[in-house]
C-alpha cells in the first residue's frame, strides 16, 4: 500500500536525506520511502496484513516531533489527512 507524506517546507534543521533516514526507522520492517518528488515524500507499506492505520499513526507522531509545519499532510488510500488533527 502506498502512502505519501505532503509538505511545503522541512522543519528547521533537517535535510532530505535526514527525514528519509527517519522515517525509515520509525517503519521498520513495515515499510519504507520508496520515492517522492519536490514536496512530496512517498512510501511503501510492506506488510499488507498489518492494518495501515498503525504506519500512518506511526508517521504522524514522528512528523509532529519532528516539528513539521501545520499544513503537512499524510495521504493514504486516496484520503487526505493533517498531521496535527
Amino acid at each position: 500500500m502506498d502512502m505519501y507524506i505532503h509538505y511545503n517546507t522541512l522543519p528547521m534543521g533537517k535535510a532530505l536525506e535526514d527525514v528519509v533516514e527517519e522515517i525509515n526507522e520509525v517503519l521498520d520492517d513495515h515499510g519504507a520511502v520508496c520515492g517522492g518528488e519536490e514536496g512530496r515524500i512517498d512510501l511503501d507499506l510492506e506488510d499488507e496484513t498489518i492494518n495501515p492505520k498503525y504506519a500512518q499513526l506511526a508517521v504522524k507522531a514522528y512528523l509532529q516531533r519532528a516539528e513539521f509545519a501545520r499544513d503537512t499532510t499524510v495521504e493514504i488510500g486516496g484520503m487526505e489527512i493533517g498531521i496535527y488533527l
